[in-house]
């Protein structure tokens, strides 16, 4: 059996695509932030150039002039000075760096998306560069709206992706279900595709297999149906003495008992079985067994009262009818008991210990073979099973004092 982690496929594919969006959309952050510390590196470069040449050079005017053209440099003056001081904001944000700088004599402010350099010596000297401000804001705002797109796109892209695979299981669950109508086809050729496809090819064969294993079955218990009643009603008109007519009947029912429990089993293992569940008093299924297994008191013991349970009535009657007769057969000493207590109904009988597993004894076909007398086919136990599971109810077994303990917990 191949090991599979517990965690559902959509989900990883979800959950890996959320974190590839996630290191995209810090990526894309990581880098804005650095073309903006570029970019404020580079004002800062520029405003400290301005001030050399302004103050440490002394160039001409003619000369001075020309180096604000070259740069895209503007004097400010009156009001636009007034405006730069109360409503700019410093290009540095960091309020030690920014004091550093000021130290120096040098400002820089953000104003009406140009920058403006402010030099303290003798006067202020505010110079505005005519170059507008790189809009980050607007980048940013642009890039958030693109990535946010870009990750609805991967995430529906992903859960398409994934989709065929919601249906595949869909399909699947259908199909243990009972129904046998599911097309999980799917166009293309990837993985999803494949599997999809090899398990409509399964589900077909499985089908064709059911239905002809079904078919076998019918025409089997039909055929040999007929040859058992002819042989009841000959050995009533066979001339032999009464042990000898005694002994065909009992053959006949054996092998009409073998029947009965192969339709039970064609009937359980066709997962469209549907129960038919009332309300009924557990005596009257009790009496029932009873009545079909042909035995009394000095077999079984009954200890059931007025206890009522929902089931369905023959298919439960022909549960406990099997526990009921293994009981019997096996038993060292009758009569074996049939009670109900908190909630379980429990059919018990004295005898060794099984020599396997109990669960074993759950599957088909499976019998203990140390008791070679005993006539069966093994269908005794896996039925029983089948049918107290169909009704949500559960089968348990224990050995105590000496007692086999069948217990069928509602």
């Amino acid at each position: 059996m191949l090991k599979i982690r517990n965690h559902s496929i959509i989900f990883a594919t979800r959950f890996v695509g959320f974190i590839a969006g996630l290191l995209l959309v810090i990526a894309t952050l990581l880098a804005i932030n650095v073309a903006i510390y570029h970019d404020k590196n580079n004002e800062v470069h520029r405003a400290v150039m301005l001030y050399d040449i302004l103050f440490m050079e002394h160039p001409s005017p003619e000369d001075f002039s020309k180096y604000l053209k070259q740069h895209n440099l503007t004097p400010v003056s009156g009001v636009d000075i007034k405006n730069v001081r109360e409503f700019g904001k410093p290009l540095i944000e960091d309020e030690l760096l920014r004091r550093t700088l000021q130290s120096g004599k040098i400002e820089i402010f953000m104003y009406k998306d140009h920058y403006y350099y402010a030099y303290k010596m003798h006067d202020m000297f505010y110079y505005r560069s005519d170059e507008p401000m790189t809009p980050f804001q607007l980048y940013i705002g642009v890039i958030a709206i693109l990535l946010l797109v870009l990750l609805i796109v991967l995430y529906r892209y992903m859960s398409m992706g994934v989709k065929p695979l919601k249906q595949l299981h869909e399909q699947i669950q259908r199909f243990s279900e009972g129904e046998k109508e599911i097309d999980t086809r799917v166009e293309g050729s990837d993985e999803v595709a494949q599997v999809a496809n090899a398990f409509h090819d399964s589900v077909e064969k499985v089908t064709a297999l059911e239905q002809s294993r079904s078919l076998f079955m019918r025409n089997v218990m039909h055929e040999l149906k007929t040859p058992i009643t002819k042989g009841k009603l000959m050995s009533v008109l066979l001339d032999v003495d009464k042990n000898e007519r005694e002994e065909l009947n009992e053959l006949f029912e054996q092998m009409q008992t073998h029947l009965d429990d192969l339709a039970q089993v064609e009937s359980l293992t066709a997962k469209s079985l549907e129960l038919e569940v009332r309300e009924y008093a557990l005596v009257d299924i009790i009496e029932q067994v009873c009545d079909m297994l042909g035995i009394n008191e000095d077999q079984c013991k009954s200890y059931i009262r007025h206890e009522k349970v929902n089931v369905d009535f023959n298919l439960f009657a022909y549960a406990i009818k099997n526990l009921v007769d293994n009981a019997i057969k096996y038993a060292e000493t009758l009569p074996i008991i049939v009670r109900y207590q908190e909630g379980c109904i429990e059919v018990i009988n004295k005898g060794a210990p099984l020599s396997e597993d109990f669960n074993i004894y759950l599957k088909a076909f499976k019998r203990d073979r140390t008791y070679h007398s005993i006539e069966g086919m093994g269908l005794g136990l896996y039925i029983a099973n089948e049918i107290i599971e169909k009704h949500g109810y559960t089968l348990e077994y224990d050995y105590e004092k000496d007692s086999h303990h069948f217990m069928i917990r509602l």
